[in-house]
């Protein structure tokens, strides 16, 4: 019933939003210069201490508004948010209440509004902001108290952790039934320490501590803001014409060159037994690894930062950082299932060329109307989600720091990793292993039990990272299957970025060298046949070559390729489907 709901409220939000974008389109304004977000945060004494730190974090990215005074409790904010929504028209309401709602009468022991009115008024408040469908909505916990500084208030009530405790918990539980994220700024300060953040009044917070939160808030705001934007900017996949498809194939492939399309590569030998591969595997592998230039060593385990934390109906998502030793830093999200008993295998999601890792969280993409993480968190799967150079809030970290962005930036990257005998996709695929060197820290997971996939960059990036680490046991590659040689002869080079070239690999053999090192572990590849950048005569190739190999390896039913008929460079409801038996299958969550 919740996924029903939450996937309901979803489409009403992605209505409004195409609504809201054909308004300023009409009104001169077009879709492709939307203004950032208004975002209205309500909540009590501890949001007036992060407001302004906040809206400096989130300056050009999200305008703040917040009403001039404290919010108070559920029964203040409940008679006010009509006149609020009203007065600010915001797009985004980040509210918190229950601090003044849990004060303890020492008089007579009462609580100022009791357990049970304060869910009947969160409720009440959430039935009213849901009149303006278009509001997207996130609720905060309350944060910690300690017992023994409040009462040296020696105030006329008094506030427990218990309570704050209790209350939560009710929360959580109502906007969990109502599908609505739950900021947990409880957490936040648990996992950074109360004791240094929290004031003398075991309430409010140092400066540092108000810092912290700002921090927080900003990325929950970045995120959601960020989710909106992947929302409007949804279009449905324009239809491949395959006969038109065929033509432009034909007049690329008589415009190469005769000296390109008859270029010499060795050709790869699938295994012949176990035996024989085990003494070959090390010098393919070796080839692989140099082809991918000079592999700075990795810090294990990697530095990483806890930035801030949400609870989902069906999830529970982290937001960390992580040192990747070199040159940035990467955001990731660990999304962990609810519920879950024991370490749960964990699926490396590895997004594409045009999103970023907030993907994961967005409906109506990868395949299906319910956003991917939920569809793996309910199969029982964790996901980890991080940034590639140039993406997310990698985007402006490259040489030339805010000066480039996009496809200048990858371009100074790419220059500047030359320089030092690297290439760009080998510092790709360090970075994923760094995510795997990240993950495998984490108690919640099973190490034993990692999967990978994405589509196109994401692809790629899949199982070229199954190839040189074998702590990937299982893989889906969606939309990116490429033979180097077939790329070349159809004259479609163009169909990718300089990210994705490697240094002397065709000196030795074609991608399916790559490949053969994942076996014997599980690989699909989920392909449709009119994709430029994924010519479908190379993969029938490697289809071929890949099936002798696994079938010498004793590892038939282990690789799986599927070619779509009249599907262009797309996740399709059925790739989803088959991607997600795959890893059910050989994962066993």
């Amino acid at each position: 019933m919740n996924s029903i709901r939450s996937t309901s409220l979803w489409a009403s939000l992605v209505f409004a939003l195409f609504a809201a974008d054909e308004a300023r389109s009409q009104a001169g304004n077009p879709g492709t210069d939307i203004p950032p977000p208004r975002v209205l945060l309500l909540g009590d004494s501890i949001r007036l201490g992060y407001e302004p730190e906040a809206a400096e974090l989130l300056k050009g990215r999200a305008k703040i508004l917040a009403p001039k005074s404290n919010g108070g409790d559920s029964a203040n904010i409940l008679a006010k948010i009509d006149e609020w929504i009203d007065e600010f028209d915001p797009e985004i309401i980040h509210w918190n209440c229950g601090l003044h709602d849990l004060k303890k009468s020492k008089s007579d022991g009462t609580h100022q509004v009791s357990l049970d009115r304060y869910e009947s008024n969160l409720r009440a408040i959430v039935d009213k902001i849901r009149r303006h469908p278009r509001i997207d909505l996130v609720f905060a916990s309350t944060t910690p108290i300690i017992d023994a500084r409040h009462a040296a208030r020696k105030a006329t009530f008094d506030r427990f952790e218990a309570d704050v405790v209790r209350y939560n918990d009710r929360a959580i539980s109502v906007m969990t039934e109502l599908g609505i994220p739950v900021h947990d700024l409880h957490r936040v300060v648990e996992k950074e320490g109360g004791e240094r953040l929290l004031g003398a009044d075991g309430t409010h917070y140092t400066s540092e501590g108000s810092r912290r939160l700002a921090a927080a808030v900003a990325d929950v705001i970045s995120r959601r803001s960020a989710i909106l934007r992947d929302l409007r900017n949804l279009r449905p996949p324009t239809a491949v014409d395959a006969a038109e498809y065929r033509e432009t194939e034909k007049k690329r492939d008589a415009a190469v060159p005769e000296r390109f399309r008859d270029a010499e590569i060795p050709v790869f030998e699938p295994a012949r037994s176990s035996e024989e591969w085990r003494e070959r595997r090390r010098s393919v592998l070796e080839k692989v690894v140099a082809s991918l230039g000079k592999q700075p060593s990795r810090e294990s385990p990697p530095r990483s930062r806890f930035i801030t934390s949400e609870i989902h109906p069906h999830f529970v998502l982290e937001k960390v950082e992580i040192d990747n030793g070199i040159d940035s830093t990467i955001g990731a999200l660990l999304v962990l299932p609810r519920g879950r008993t024991g370490p749960v295998p964990a699926i490396l999601w590895l997004h594409s060329s045009s999103p970023d890792k907030n993907q994961i969280l967005v409906p109506g993409t990868n395949g299906g109307d319910i956003p991917l993480a939920v569809e793996f968190a309910k199969a029982g799967f964790a996901v980890f989600a991080p940034d590639a150079y140039w993406h997310g809030e990698r985007v402006g970290t490259g040489p030339s720091g805010p000066l480039e962005t996009g496809v200048a930036e990858q371009a100074g990257l790419h220059k500047y990793h030359l320089w030092f005998g690297r290439t760009l996709w080998g510092m790709f695929v360090r970075d994923d292993r760094v995510a795997v060197d990240y993950l495998v820290t984490r108690p919640e997971i099973d190490r034993n039990r990692l999967g990978a996939t994405g589509i196109s960059m994401g692809s790629t990036r899949a199982w070229w990272l199954a190839a040189v680490d074998e702590r990937i046991k299982a893989v889906v590659g969606v939309a990116c299957l490429t033979r180097y040689r077939d790329l070349i002869r159809h004259g479609e080079l163009r169909a990718h970025g300089v990210y994705y070239f490697v240094n002397g690999l065709l000196e030795h053999f074609d991608i399916e060298g790559v490949l053969s090192l994942i076996a014997p572990r599980p690989y699909l590849a989920l392909t449709g046949e009119l994709d430029a950048g994924s010519p479908a005569d190379g993969i029938r190739t490697l289809e071929g070559i890949l099936s002798r190999h696994y079938e010498a390896l004793g590892a038939r039913d282990a690789f799986r390729s599927v070619l779509y008929p009249d599907t262009g460079h797309v996740y399709t409801p059925e790739m989803r489907k088959e991607m997600l038996k795959w890893f059910v299958d050989w994962l066993k969550p």
